[in-house]
């Protein structure tokens, strides 16, 4: 019979495919809506891009102030892209819990 060490130790292991499920599963279902947000900011990008564009054709704005606003866009994207990052993090923090239960539970019954 083998002792509590080799018990903990094969249970735990015994997790490796349970944990890669869990996570697996999250970045599935969190990569459509990566893809989707990125696709919508894109869009908003080529819009302000083209807008931008249009008024330095006219000589509304000189390639200075060109370069300015792309730039201001690029850093609301940003923000934009970190909230989006902010979700997946607190989905993560749901993932870790999950997996510390897990662990915990498994390591309970083992002992």
């Amino acid at each position: 019979m083998p002792n509590k060490e080799t018990k903990v130790k094969n249970a735990l292991d015994g997790l490796d495919e349970k944990v890669v499920g869990i996570v697996g599963n999250f970045v599935k279902r969190r990569r459509q809506h990566y893809e989707e947000a990125a696709k919508k900011l894109h869009e908003n990008l080529k819009k302000d891009a083209e807008r931008y564009a249009m008024k330095l054709a006219d000589n509304k704005i000189d390639a200075e102030e060109f370069e300015m606003l792309m730039q201001g866009r690029m850093a609301q994207l940003k923000i934009e892209l970190l909230s989006e990052v902010s979700v997946s993090k607190s989905k993560f923090d749901g993932i870790a819990g999950d997996l510390l239960k897990l662990t915990v539970q498994t390591v309970l019954t083992v002992v």
